[in-house]
């Protein structure tokens, strides 16, 4: 089936370009050609931190007219030595260090704190003596009473500690810490087992995307209400790790739903071809980068100080208002039957919101007017719907001869670059990928390919041939 919009970037497109966005791109570019990490995986470490920095002092309207987060859970699943903790730590280094100088300063408030407590605690038991020795008289203790009502009043309060980043630990606490301190938060690991504690809680999880209040019903302390919460997630973690957890865990979390709001990749390695050379290494993006990191967490700590705070509305401009209206349209068309997004009605819910999320974390951190561009909007479109691709990938895998009829058609480009266009059937048996050197494989390779009219087999002196000649078009 297909459809009459044509908004979506072509199944398999490269990751995007980062062009339109000058700040964020040449610091990505910067430490792809220092680290020589994974453009991919360099990107997801920097949106992260954009996100942290930003979620609790913004919200995105969508053309509907709906208010949402701009909050973003992002998974990179990616092998031991591609470098995931060193590329999340230098975006995420500033977060760190931000939080660290504002631990300083609250440590002494807390101290200064405790001690008011005390004495407060301690004028509050000889207002209490002195209402327990009237009753005990027989005489009015009104005056104390009163007393006892005004210095409730008087109570110091705690201060609140400007903690956002969080690792391991528990639902219970991730939501204690954003009751008691600051709303917003960063769930983060970089060499992540996903087994982490605070995902216990799935409705929890999910409330918190979409930014729904939240109950928390407590056994051993009071319950708590908690509200306006913005938690970015971000896990890196290995494909052992990622399939072992997938296997156990997989079907409640697609159930849930929550898989479906995470954007994730899984990046081609970078090992074996990071060669370094003598130049001198500068980090000047970088710096340009931590930077503007820095100056949205101070912004986001004044927001969140200043009482009845209220979160800025970023909208879209009219020509990105009327694309999100059309590719949103064409996302719902591309769920019925024989779609692009057949199979896959959840991942396909959450993409028109995780658009509008990329696209104003991407305005926001440019600093680019009143409004979300086209253009602006064109790449989240685009870099999510890439985020897409790789949902499928990883988290529903092709059929074995899928598999093996594209390692089979690469197999027959390379060849057909050489000159060739025809091979006989036994001869891929013995020298083809390795995955169809079995006859029951190759076949079911060979059916995939055909039906595709990549290839055409005819048989000449006896011999079955494979004609691959199409294949070579365009190269």
């Amino acid at each position: 089936m297909s459809s009459f919009y044509r908004n979506l970037p072509s199944i398999g497109c490269e990751f995007p370009s980062l062009t339109p966005f000058p700040l964020l791109k040449s610091a990505v570019d910067e430490a792809e050609t220092i680290m020589k990490s994974p453009r991919e995986l360099l990107f997801f470490s920097a949106l992260t931190a954009v996100s942290i920095a930003s979620q609790g002092i913004f919200d995105v309207k969508k053309p509907t007219g709906q208010c949402a987060p701009i909050s973003l859970m992002l998974l990179v699943v990616a092998d031991s030595g591609e470098r995931k903790t060193s590329s999340g730590n230098v975006f995420l280094d500033t977060v760190r260090e931000f939080q660290r100088e504002q631990d300083m300063a609250w440590e002494y408030k807390f101290k200064k704190w405790k001690t008011e407590e005390k004495i407060w605690e301690a004028k509050n038991k000889e207002i209490f003596k002195y209402i327990a020795k009237a009753v005990r008289q027989g005489v009015s203790s009104d005056h104390w009473e009163e007393r006892a009502f005004e210095h409730e009043k008087e109570k110091p309060v705690r201060p609140r500690r400007f903690k956002v980043l969080y690792d391991d630990t528990t639902s219970e606490a991730l939501m204690w810490g954003m009751f008691q301190d600051v709303p917003v938060a960063g769930l983060v690991s970089t060499e992540g087992d996903l087994r982490n504690k605070a995902f216990n809680d799935l409705s929890k999880q999910n409330s918190l995307w979409s930014g729904d209040p939240i109950t928390v019903d407590r056994k051993t302390a009071e319950s708590f209400e908690l509200k306006g919460a913005r938690l970015t997630v971000s896990f890196m973690t290995q494909p052992a790790l990622f399939e072992r957890y997938v296997h156990v865990n997989g079907e409640v979390l697609r159930g849930s739903g929550l898989w479906a709001r995470f954007l994730v990749c899984q990046p081609i390695s970078t090992q074996g071809y990071r060669e370094i050379n003598s130049s001198t290494v500068s980090w000047e993006h970088n710096k340009e980068f931590a930077y503007r990191i820095r100056g949205l967490l101070k912004q986001s700590m004044e927001v969140l100080e200043t009482p009845g705070h209220v979160r800025q509305i970023i909208g879209f401009s009219p020509g990105a208002a009327d694309l999100w209206v059309d590719v949103f349209n064409e996302i719902e068309w591309e769920i019925r039957r024989g779609g692009r997004f057949e199979g896959a009605g959840d991942l396909a819910s959450k993409l028109a919101d995780n658009f509008s999320r990329v696209a104003a974390l991407l305005h926001v951190f440019e600093g680019n007017g009143d409004e979300i561009s086209v253009g602006t909007l064109r790449f989240a479109i685009d870099f999510c719907t890439w985020c897409s691709d790789e949902f499928y990938r990883i988290f529903m895998p092709s059929r074995e001869c899928e598999v093996n009829a594209k390692e089979l058609l690469v197999w027959f480009k390379a060849r057909r670059r050489r000159g060739f266009s025809n091979i006989r059937k036994n001869e891929i048996l013995q020298y083809g990928p390795r995955g169809v050197r079995v006859k029951e494989k190759l076949d079911a390779a060979l059916v995939e390919l055909v039906e595709a009219d990549d290839i055409s087999i005819f048989k000449r002196d006896g011999a079955w041939f494979v004609d691959f000649f199409k294949v070579g078009c365009g190269y």
